[in-house]
């Protein structure tokens, strides 16, 4: 069942994807080409982080000029991802391994954030107020 409505979808898509291989060829093009392997990941952080710039921008002139709300935009990116999800389950499995490993890296982190010193505050009040006295 094709309606109006799902041809305009599916125009927009394919204008969407277009755009978005654009931007990034052309932010790519921008910061040129590297070699060395720890410059290749920096290089892709720099390309996603322009992407996504670009891409916020891209959606506030939207929100201003077309009288759309945040809420609509995540309403449809859910739905996009719930129908991608459809058609292939594991699509986004390769990032949420990566975002669980990540968060067990900032577990990691936090656990030795969290050392616990108050008993040698005590002692250093301690010695403090014994100094005190003896003044």
């Amino acid at each position: 069942m094709s309606t109006k409505a799902t041809e305009k979808i599916t125009e927009a898509l394919s204008q969407l994807l277009e755009g978005f291989a654009e931007l990034q060829e052309q932010i790519e093009e921008d910061l040129g080409e590297e070699s060395d392997e720890d410059e290749d990941e920096e290089r892709a952080s720099d390309i996603e982080a322009g992407i996504i710039t670009e891409v916020r921008s891209a959606i506030e002139s939207v929100i201003e000029s077309d009288d759309f709300a945040v809420e609509d935009f995540a309403a449809m990116i859910s739905s996009v991802t719930e129908a991608l999800e459809e058609i292939d389950p594991d699509i986004f499995e390769g990032s949420e391994e990566e975002d669980e490993e990540e968060d067990e890296d900032d577990d990691e982190d936090e656990d030795d954030e969290d050392l616990d010193f108050d008993d040698e505050d005590e002692d250093y009040e301690e010695d403090f107020e014994d100094d005190d006295e003896d003044d």
